[in-house]
């Protein structure tokens, strides 16, 4: 990207396995480039974009404070708070106030497959979309393979749905991908949601192995989300189903990369298309999407990682975790 960087963390240790091992390995060798600040050491009030990556627990104060730097854009995490909320409608109020443009980080909404998805449904290639489906179910082993200084879920936020995380928080790209193919097939915006956590409690973790969501638009419209962190292979799909056909989409559908399928009208035979990437080429497709912002050929309203859509997913788990198992709840506006 030809950008500046700087990376900072409350822990030197941290910053110190980045340089010597995580970076290295990912990448081939340290770029010498990235500049490293335990945190509150680090230049203030020179960034055009920070972004923030921090457990969701303590997002909204972290931003908070960024947010006084003034800087053009800040990038929050996924999700983007923990379900209380707390702090977020502050947050936005005082960026729109500023004039400083809010992101999340829910990449796979810009990766190329789902943008060629979103474009097979604005095009009304299966016709009118009866029924939309998305799945985000992952073991979360991975993520200890590939965090193994984490002993498991207790030592992260991972393993606490009041802090953001279990199925329903960390495998949220499912709630993210919904509202985004819904809105590029036309569906309207959720307003109702029922909703089933498989909830566990072991020592001192207590969190949701299964989240399912059925979700209900303002045009009436009926869909269906499960995120779970249980399921070994890993399954991330979404399909939406057509009254002349369907369009599906696979994350890391084959070996080279993602896939998109669909049959429409007069397709005599399913479709598809592959499309090539690596692991790093989500976050790629990512900062591109932040530099299009920046140089304003994207509005910020427009984007998939809008705040508005992060927010949506937000208070669709405010709504969903309280009144979960007990029937169809309207969702509840930030």
């Amino acid at each position: 990207m030809g950008w500046k960087v700087t990376v900072t963390d409350i822990d030197s240790g941290a910053l110190r396995r980045m340089r010597e091992e995580i970076y290295p390995t990912r990448y081939g060798s340290w770029d010498d480039s990235i500049k490293l600040f335990v945190s509150g050491e680090e230049p203030k009030g020179e960034y055009d974009i920070i972004m923030i990556g921090t457990p969701p627990d303590v997002r909204m104060k972290v931003a908070l404070q960024a947010l006084k730097e003034k800087p053009k854009l800040i990038l929050l995490e996924k999700p983007l708070c923990e379900p209380t909320a707390k702090g977020l409608k502050e947050l936005v109020e005082k960026a729109k106030k500023q004039g400083t443009i809010l992101l999340v980080g829910y990449d796979h909404g810009v990766a190329e497959a789902s943008a060629y998805m979103a474009e097979l449904l604005r095009k009304k290639i299966a016709g009118e979309i009866l029924a939309l489906d998305v799945e985000f179910r992952e073991h979360w082993a991975g993520i200890f393979k590939a965090h193994p200084w984490l002993h498991g879920p207790a030592d992260t936020y991972l393993g606490f749905i009041s802090r953001g995380g279990g199925a329903s928080g960390e495998h949220s790209h499912a709630l993210h991908l919904w509202q985004y193919f819904a809105r590029e097939a036309g569906l309207g915006t959720w307003k109702e949601v029922t909703a089933v956590y498989d909830m566990r409690k072991e020592g001192k973790v207590e969190y949701d192995a299964i989240a399912a969501f059925t979700l209900v638009t303002d045009k009436k419209k009926m869909g269906r989300v499960v995120q779970d962190v249980i399921t070994q292979p890993t399954r991330k799909w979404a399909r939406a189903q057509g009254r002349e056909g369907f369009v599906e989409w696979i994350c890391n559908g084959d070996p080279r990369g993602d896939v998109v399928r669909w049959k429409g009208k007069k397709d005599a035979e399913p479709q598809q298309k592959v499309f090539d990437k690596k692991r790093p080429d989500d976050f790629y497709r990512e900062t591109l999407h932040i530099r299009d912002i920046l140089e304003k050929k994207i509005r910020p309203s427009d984007s998939p990682l809008s705040i508005e859509s992060g927010v949506r997913v937000i208070e669709v788990l405010r709504t969903s975790y309280p009144k979960r198992g007990t029937g169809r709840t309207r969702i509840k506006p930030l």
